[in-house]
């Protein structure tokens, strides 16, 4: 069984070539669009980190990425068809470590086996069903958006769900969900207050859901899609 990070990586000296291991804090800016690196695909090892995108002059929360999941996705993009003046950058939701490659010996290895191929193409997808679903819901009640983003972070952080109950493994804080959900912050305070009231979850500590089948009960998404959605181990030395 081969991950991802040890198909890149099987060949040492290539590696050291290609690839680049690095570690990153809490708050650390590891990737961003309109630097010198737009040709390296950044694939997480261990931690979460968020992506956030540059509108109306500031940094705007979009979505997380954790281990196994890609920054740089862009690359994919071989010929660029238009220009843009977006602006994205990945920043460390928590400490970890990630491994840049170079965007070139990331697609031979892409090209060269399906599996890798498939797990790409499964996140790109499953990062762009969650877009579609988010803007389509936006005028859905905010009780509703909001559970349906938690469950989105939990199944994108890979967070394990025992007993009913979820710990993030990051801050997860009221800016960072009205940021996502484009709404005041007074209104993301006051449905956090319910579901604290209702004993659905709790911020004493950290942010703990300590009933996730209720909070499933208030969401648009399948709950149980979620908690099997979270992205696993890839066999790529079977699929050679």
């Amino acid at each position: 069984m081969l991950e991802v990070y040890d198909f890149l990586t099987t060949s040492q000296g290539l590696a050291q070539e290609y690839t680049e291991t690095i570690h990153f804090s809490e708050d650390e800016i590891i990737y961003q669009y309109d630097w010198s690196k737009n040709n390296h695909f950044l694939l997480m090892r261990q931690g979460v980190a968020r992506i956030e995108i540059y509108r109306k002059r500031r940094w705007e929360f979009e979505t997380f990425i954790s281990i196994d999941e890609f920054g740089g996705i862009e690359n994919l993009i071989k010929n660029r068809l238009f220009s843009t003046n977006i602006k994205y950058r990945i920043v460390a939701a928590s400490d970890g470590e990630a491994l840049m490659v170079d965007r070139e010996f990331f697609l031979d290895h892409m090209y060269a086996n399906p599996a890798l191929f498939h797990k790409v193409l499964e996140n790109v997808t499953l990062h762009q069903i969650m877009t579609a679903h988010n803007f389509r819901e936006k005028k859905s009640p905010l009780k509703q958006r909001l559970a349906d983003i938690v469950l989105e972070f939990i199944m994108f952080a890979s967070v394990p769900i025992k007993d009913n109950h979820v710990t993030l493994p990051f801050p997860f804080s009221e800016e960072i969900i009205s940021s996502a959900l484009k709404v005041p912050i007074h209104h993301i305070q006051s449905i956090l207050n319910f579901l604290e009231k209702e004993k659905i979850i709790t911020r004493e500590h950290e942010f703990e859901v300590i009933d996730y089948v209720r909070l499933g009960k208030l969401s648009n998404l399948n709950p149980e899609t979620c908690r099997n959605n979270t992205f696993g181990e890839v066999d790529l030395q079977e699929a050679n």
